[in-house]
């Protein structure tokens, strides 16, 4: 029997829910589609294949009438959620009381019913103009404490995302998915010892639609931090690429102004396909090419056990 994942994406209308999966679809030249998107009506399916399972993105409308539906209506829209992604616009403080009631009535639901459901909470519209804006971060560090405080029983990841920074989507539905095999913590230890060993500055793995299995990063300086994103961003242009264009191979490019150099290597893992990022300085480059096969080695280990 075909296993499917329900992820079950929440929140108020306009905080943003169908944006993200929008931008997630699109990875590229998404903005214009965003711009046109009309409110969701009850409940939109989007169909993702992730690894082994067949993943449910349930983006459910957020208008009020539709709210108080889903509410009457528990047992039909929130039973057998595997993973619930509820988005709170950053930039609407006016209805955070609301956001947090209709919170509260998800979690209710799910605490009757005895259901363990892992959930993501996601402050969004995280702009990156506004990631120095006191307002915003005593915002977000409110909202964590209220809800931590009220939920201690559940299992709660906070995230900040917005659609103009698509590394921050992707990771969102990464971890996300990542809660359901117990092999992906033994990925991140993977990626955590080797990169120590090749003392590079990150290690990613993509699947073949580009969300991020797992990934590990060193401590950086700032400027070199905005180096990686933008590197990490210019491997997903070539994982679409490659994907549009059938093109086999490996690829290597130097990153802004020569800070890093990143290598996206294509691996085939059964008859599935994967691509591990590796992101470094050049004179890293040597002790990372006499280890890389080892850690390849190992590598497919856990992702065999994983798909």
């Amino acid at each position: 029997m075909e296993n499917f994942l329900k992820i079950i994406i929440s929140g108020l209308d306009a905080a943003g829910k169908t944006s993200i999966l929008t931008a997630l679809d699109k990875k590229y030249d998404f903005e214009k589609d965003v711009v046109q998107l009309k409110p969701t009506i009850r409940v939109e399916y989007h169909k993702m294949n992730f690894l082994r399972s067949n993943t449910i993105f349930w983006d459910m409308g957020g208008q009020e009438t539709y709210r108080e539906v889903y509410v009457n209506y528990q047992d039909v829209y929130f039973d057998s959620t595997d993973l619930l992604i509820y988005v709170i616009d950053i930039q609407d403080p006016e209805r955070f009381n609301t956001s947090l009631e209709y919170l509260n009535a998800i979690l209710t639901f799910f605490s009757e019913s005895e259901m363990a459901v892992p959930i993501i909470i996601t402050f969004h519209k995280y702009d990156p103009d506004l990631r120095n804006d006191n307002v915003i971060l005593e915002n977000i560090e409110s909202l964590r404490e209220k809800i931590l405080n009220k939920y201690p029983d559940f299992n709660i990841l906070f995230q900040q995302t917005s659609i103009y920074d698509i590394i921050s989507i992707i990771q969102l539905v990464s971890y996300g998915l990542s809660v359901f095999d117990k092999k992906f913590f033994e990925l991140s230890e993977l990626l955590e010892y080797y990169l120590e060993i090749f003392n590079c500055q990150a290690l990613i793995v993509f699947d073949r639609n580009g969300i991020i299995i797992s990934e590990y990063y060193s401590d950086i300086e700032p400027e070199v931090y905005v180096a990686l994103i933008e590197s990490m961003k210019e491997h997903l242009f070539l994982l679409k690429r490659m994907d549009e264009e059938k093109i086999e191979g490996n690829f290597d490019f130097t990153s802004t102004e020569g800070i890093l150099f990143s290598y996206l290597l294509r691996i085939k893992v059964k008859t599935d396909m994967f691509f591990v990022s590796a992101v470094l300085k050049d004179e890293q480059k040597i002790i990372f090419f006499e280890r890389f096969p080892e850690f390849l080695d190992d590598l497919l280990k856990i992702l065999e056990q994983i798909i």
